[in-house]
């Protein structure tokens, strides 16, 4: 837990907090984030997907969780595009791998990671986490993964460079994300698409569009399969990741075309792998 004393952040030791129903435990840290991005048909082995071999071997170094969302399609890391009306037998799209814990535990996955894709971009941000677990001796066996730092720079809380070689491949990039709706338009065509091809044109990579099933806008109108628009009215997010220079070139476009919606960038520490 962290008291506030006027500008300083005094670090008090880390507890575990009984919810209202006295079943629930939380826990409260800082941890670091992983986010990989790479090809749904990327292939680990004949046996297994690429995506499918990091959830095996982040369950083997014991990261606390992972959760894996499929995009509609988008730019790899090479800034090739993926998915999104192309013609195929196949289904491609873009994956985005999320794996949470401790900096020194992801700096241990960081490896393996990168040794299991053939392309993709890793990203790493920091991440103030809440942790829920229903039983006391789940509370314990996190406990270790979780520490609260004092006030410290977001890099503090990023695996050391010293301990895991890897780190210093690793650049400062942006994560900008563009909140809108499936119905926005740009010159006759979905903006989300605009933006894509925008992105493609300018030599963007690492960019992906998700639709989201459910959520609502500054409208406050909940849009959901219960909604009579909601084959074209979805919420899309649109997330690239790429250098401050890169993301610069983007956001003219972006104050142009986008109607209404919500803008959000965050600095990241990112690594790409293109297939040679």
């Amino acid at each position: 837990m962290l008291e506030q004393d006027g500008d300083t952040m005094k670090k008090l030791p880390a507890q575990a907090v009984p919810a209202e129903d006295g079943q629930r435990m939380k826990l409260e840290g800082e941890q670091t984030l992983l986010r990989v991005l790479l090809r749904s048909t990327d292939r680990y082995s004949w046996r297994r997907r690429t995506v499918e071999e990091l959830l095996r071997r982040a369950l083997a170094h014991g990261l606390m969780g992972a959760t894996v969302l499929e995009g509609e399609g988008g730019l790899d890391s090479a800034g090739q595009l993926v998915g999104l009306g192309r013609w195929s037998l196949i289904r491609h799209s873009l994956v985005v791998a999320e794996f949470l814990d401790a900096p020194a535990i992801i700096g241990a996955f960081l490896s393996d990671a990168a040794a299991v894709i053939r392309r993709g971009t890793l990203m790493l941000e920091r991440a103030h986490v809440l942790v829920f677990r229903r039983r006391q001796e789940q509370i314990r066996d996190i406990r270790t993964h979780l520490a609260v730092p004092e006030r410290v720079p977001p890099s503090a809380c990023l695996p050391s460079a010293e301990e895991f070689p890897l780190m210093r491949a690793f650049e400062d990039g942006f994560l900008l994300r563009i909140f809108i709706d499936d119905s926005d338009e740009w010159r006759g065509q979905p903006l989300y698409q605009a933006i894509l091809h925008q992105a493609q044109q300018l030599g963007l990579h690492s960019l992906v569009v998700l639709r989201a099933p459910l959520g609502y806008g500054t409208h406050r109108r909940v849009h959901s399969p219960r909604s009579a628009d909601y084959l074209t009215d979805l919420p899309i997010l649109v997330e690239v990741v790429d250098s401050r220079e890169q993301i610069e070139r983007l956001l003219p476009f972006l104050e142009e075309a986008v109607p209404e919606g919500l803008v959000t960038i965050e600095g990241v520490k990112m690594w790409r792998k293109v297939e040679a």
